[in-house]
């Protein structure tokens, strides 16, 4: 793929920029692009160059990241190493990403490879720069820094480990471990006490395995019961061979390799993560790509047993490009995979060897080819759900993957309950709006929603798959169900599939992935919500409501023949249904066709058509005024059947 005249003129405009300033903001991924660069479920929010951050030198660049919510403030900070420092940017309004300031390098001499990592208050960072050591920086300094962006000093610094390649900083122990620390532990595990971040102590070395290019550590959980409890490293070794090792690091001073795994295909043995349960190790292999010929690959290794981890499976990217780092969180792994950019892969399948790609955004746009150019990492654990992603030579963006359901539900007013399905009389007499009905009816969308528009044509579509009518969808804060989150205009059809404005696709909603309630309205028939909050992937799952999900309150839905459809009759639009007194819904009926003659009739896009069959009927067979009495009990007029929304 060429560079755009668009993105050229973009590069220039950007050298003229102040240096907090950010080159693009808030572009949504429309038709596979955004901005310009190749995306699929995932927006650009801003993007930030190597100049803005701070790089300088011959040939600078951005290496890895992480990132650091402020426990006092709720701000979300992007820490990000180049090859003259580590730049600490503040993304809490994504758009409008603010450099709080640099670190300087420890030495002035500029370095291709730095890392960080964070535990509680406190940034680590190292280096390959012979003798840069481990730099300290206690992350609250960020609060507050009246001019925007200056030159930080380091807390501490320890020049006990020389060098090193990558750190990680053990989030629950008060531990740093570094590996590739080749000026004293010929590149294995070094482990230092940081206790006193301000003091950093050397506890433990383990060299036996080789020379580590990465590790993580994690307090095992998992389902092996004879480790749980234990500190876990593992370990990915490049060299000869390439492998990876599990070490028990409990003890600092007698540190045990508990399982060395070797797998067909090795060249650069590199990173990996575990799953959320600590079943499954996923993996990359950064040399296979250029050795071997094939795509980008994820190994999927089975621990079930942690001293004989069982390789499960790979997922086999179509694209070359060679794979970097990746993490799991909340049902999918982030790859920063060079070239291609940020990959997102969906982990529901993982237990039987598979991954399933749901989304990308492509940071590097010359090629997708396997060479070391684009992406370098990502740290997709931010709050708010954005995602930050460094570029060697492109600098820091700030991506919103978009998560997304596929919600089934039934109306009653068209359910017909011999074939399963619902009429879209409305579709066929020409009947139902381009435009979403809800906001002129005076409901207040939330995050985003909206204004939501349909082509003619979808409304063309005949068949299971022809739209009734627009609903709405939202999504509930897990907490607090009360609380509306996000909200989406879309079209429900016959078969009960509610789907994005396009016809077809999912509904989907600038939230971080995760448990959320689900709720589906309708403009005359009373809501309903899933009883659990259900989890909201960027790969879109399946929750079906007609059948088998549980549902807020009681009687939330109408039982037809075992199937659940959303009570009938709401032609105020308010809370609940009745059929007699104040504020009913029957009258609205009669006023509606005049007032004056029970079997007079009228049709429309009406919110008193209650079968919604295009006609407005008081009296006489398919009439909109008996559905109300039924729903309400059939016996006793002055009953109400109350809306069980929160």
């Amino acid at each position: 793929m060429h560079r755009s005249p668009f993105l050229l003129l973009l590069a220039a405009l950007t050298a003229s920029l102040g240096s907090g300033s950010a080159t693009l903001a808030q572009t949504p991924c429309v038709n596979g692009l955004a901005g310009g660069y190749p995306c699929n479920n995932v927006d650009l929010l801003a993007h930030m160059t190597l100049a803005q951050l701070g790089a300088s030198g011959a040939q600078p660049n951005a290496a890895d990241l992480w990132g650091w919510t402020d426990p006092l403030t709720g701000r979300e900070y992007a820490i990000i190493g180049l090859n003259n420092g580590t730049a600490f940017v503040d993304v809490t309004v994504p758009t409008a990403p603010v450099r709080i300031g640099n670190l300087p390098s420890h030495f002035a001499t500029s370095n291709l490879w730095r890392d960080v990592d964070v535990a509680g208050d406190w940034c680590y960072i190292g280096s390959e720069l012979a003798g840069h050591g481990l730099q300290v920086f206690d992350l609250t300094r960020l609060r507050n820094v009246p001019n925007p962006p200056v030159t930080f000093t380091e807390d501490a610094w320890t020049g006990v480990i020389g060098n090193s390649h990558t750190l990680y900083a053990d989030k629950q122990h008060p531990y740093v471990y570094t590996v590739g620390t080749t000026s004293i532990n010929n590149g294995g595990l070094t482990v230092l006490d940081v206790t006193n971040p301000l003091a950093p102590v050397l506890v433990g070395t383990h060299t036996i395995d080789g020379y580590i290019h990465e590790n993580v550590v994690y307090t095992y959980g998992g389902p092996d019961p004879d480790h749980q409890g234990k500190q876990l490293s593992f370990n990915f070794h490049s060299g000869t061979p390439d492998k990876i090792t599990i070490v028990d690091v409990t003890d600092k001073t007698d540190m045990n390799t508990l399982a060395t795994i070797t797998y067909s295909g090795a060249r650069i043995s590199h990173q990996g993560w575990l799953t959320e349960d600590q079943r499954y190790l996923l993996m990359n292999d950064e040399g296979d790509e250029t050795q071997f010929g094939h795509g980008t690959r994820t190994r999927i290794f089975d621990l079930v047993n942690i001293d004989a981890p069982v390789f499960l499976g790979a997922y086999t990217a179509p694209i070359a490009s060679v794979d970097h780092n990746l993490y799991v969180h909340r049902g999918a792994v982030y790859e920063s995979n060079y070239t291609s950019g940020l990959r997102i892969l969906d982990t529901a399948g993982v237990s039987a060897g598979t991954l399933t790609p749901v989304a990308h955004f492509d940071t590097y746009l010359p090629n997708d080819g396997a060479s070391y150019n684009g992406a370098w990492g990502n740290y997709p654990y931010f709050g708010s759900g954005i995602v930050a992603v460094s570029g060697l030579g492109e600098g820091l963006f700030l991506l919103r993957p978009q998560v997304g359901v596929r919600l089934k539900a039934f109306l009653e007013g068209p359910y017909v309950a011999q074939d399963g399905t619902m009429r879209d009389d409305l579709r066929a007499q020409g009947l139902l709006p381009l435009t979403e009905p809800y906001t002129g009816l005076g409901y207040v969308h939330t995050g985003g929603g909206g204004g939501e528009t349909v082509q003619a044509s979808v409304l063309s579509i005949t068949g299971p798959d022809a739209i009734v009518d627009w609903v709405v969808v939202e999504l509930r804060a897990p907490a607090d169900p009360t609380a509306v989150v996000a909200s989406r205009s879309a079209l429900i059809q016959r078969d009960g599939d509610v789907v994005a404005v396009d016809g077809t696709g999912p509904v989907r909603f600038n939230v971080a992935p995760g448990p959320w309630h689900v709720a589906v309205r309708h403009r005359n028939h009373l809501g309903v919500m899933t009883a659990q909050p259900v989890h909201m992937a960027i790969g879109a799952r399946t929750v079906d409501l007609r059948i088998g999900t549980p549902l807020y309150g009681t009687a939330a839905a109408k039982d037809v023949a075992g199937v659940s459809v959303l009570w009938a009759g709401n032609a105020l639009r308010d809370d609940r249904l009745r059929y007699t007194g104040g504020a009913n819904d029957r009258d609205p009926i009669l006023v509606a066709i005049g007032g004056v003659v029970p079997t007079a009739t009228t049709s429309g896009y009406l919110g008193t058509d209650i079968n919604l069959d295009g006609v407005v009927k008081y009296a006489g067979g398919a009439n909109d005024r008996d559905p109300i009495l039924v729903n309400i009990g059939g016996a006793v007029p002055t009953a109400t059947r109350q809306e069980q929304l929160p």
